[in-house]
């Protein structure tokens, strides 16, 4: 999401510094899922906290390195408020689970495939990993479909360099004819999620919503079907292609805030994804949900997929507002250390769209059943 397209601004939470709150033992559990989700608390930022002498805001994406012990984050500004840019940082679990104050390490300055760093209004970063040796990352951006400008998945060096783009299907490209975009990914409705998966052997990217030849975007009467693929991390095979139902809108809600923010990897075919919307008056709502590729249908290689395609499963695991926990704008979902008591953590990072709607925060969330 990004801050000059909101058009409803919320109040934002004021503090005076980093502070931690949970709801103990808020849990979610799936009927038809072994998986468990509980809530154990979560870390702000206030919304003038600085790093590096920049403003930490808009943060969309993060990341995990256990090998590094440390976290990778992005922030979705695209040059007008400072450097287009990502973070190093920590996010201590004291033994009783709960987070403490974030503790950045390294402001790293995005470059573009010249080695210079972006111009303004050129990217529109989102979703961020590792890569396996940890010594670079992976990023996304959305593009900007009204213009014609196509998204990305980008490999860069921890000094922010390019490195390599990585190979998008020709179906996801904006394209316009006359002014009116006729295919491809939608403004503001492209690359927000992606991971690694597979043994980080492939990367998986997925759209906000709909490719515009694809169907509807998101609306109060129906979902959307947004389009997952899958490319070899090497060679760039294109491994699959699938459809993806996003919720409805909420009564009341806004579409332009509606979509899938993030995407995780559980094994080849099975997801973790994060949605959100935002609803004027009640706030950001943020759901997770379990979902797999099986028995779905492939539209590999397809400009745009039959409407008669089988979409992807899902089943929801984890409702933030229906367990009385405000997500914030949530945009960014990574695997964290093992807790414990044996359960994987779960990080949640929200976008703060620089103090005009939410606040920067940190969830820490343990997962079970994933045996």
């Amino acid at each position: 999401m990004n801050v000059t397209r909101i058009t409803t601004v919320l109040a934002a939470i004021t503090l005076g510094g980093a502070a931690t709150c949970g709801v103990p033992g808020v849990m979610g559990h799936a009927q038809d899922s072994p998986i468990t989700v509980r809530h154990l608390g979560m870390s702000t930022l206030p919304d003038d906290f600085e790093f590096a002498g920049q403003r930490v805001g808009g943060l969309s994406g993060i990341d995990y390195s256990q090998g590094r012990k440390a976290y990778l984050a992005i922030s979705d500004n695209r040059g007008e408020a400072g450097p287009v840019r990502a973070y190093t940082l920590r996010l201590p679990i004291d033994d009783d689970g709960q987070l403490g104050t974030p503790e950045f390490e390294k402001l790293i300055t995005l470059s573009d495939t010249n080695g210079s760093p972006y111009a303004a209004r050129t990217v529109d970063p989102e979703s961020v990993r590792w890569t396996p040796n940890h010594k670079g990352m992976i990023y996304t951006s959305e593009g900007e479909a009204k213009v014609g400008r196509a998204g990305f998945v980008r490999e860069a060096d921890l000094d922010g360099r390019y490195v390599r783009d990585l190979p998008v299907p020709e179906a996801f490209t904006p394209r316009l004819e006359s002014d009116r975009q006729t295919a491809g990914i939608r403004d503001n409705l492209g690359f927000e999620s992606m991971d690694l998966a597979q043994g980080s052997s492939s990367v998986v990217a997925l759209s906000e919503n709909a490719l515009v030849q694809d169907g509807a975007a998101a609306s109060t009467e129906a979902e959307s079907r947004s389009r997952l693929v899958r490319v070899h991390r090497t060679t760039g095979e294109n491994l699959g292609e699938f459809v993806y139902p996003v919720d409805k809108v909420a009564p009341g809600g806004m579409p332009v805030a509606t979509g899938v923010a993030e995407i995780l990897s559980i094994s080849a075919d099975r997801y973790l994804t994060l949605e959100r919307s935002n609803v004027p008056g009640l706030g950001f709502t943020a759901r997770i949900y379990e979902t797999s590729t099986a028995g779905a249908d492939s539209v590999t290689g397809a400009h745009a997929a039959p409407p008669t395609a089988r979409p992807m499963t899902k089943t929801l695991l984890f409702d933030f507002r229906a367990n009385g926990i405000d997500p914030q704008c949530a945009e960014g979902m990574t695997w964290g250390p093992t807790l414990r008591g044996g359960q994987r953590s779960l990080i949640v990072v929200s976008d703060n769209n620089f103090g005009l709607a939410g606040s920067t925060a940190f969830h820490l969330l343990a997962v079970g059943g994933m045996d």
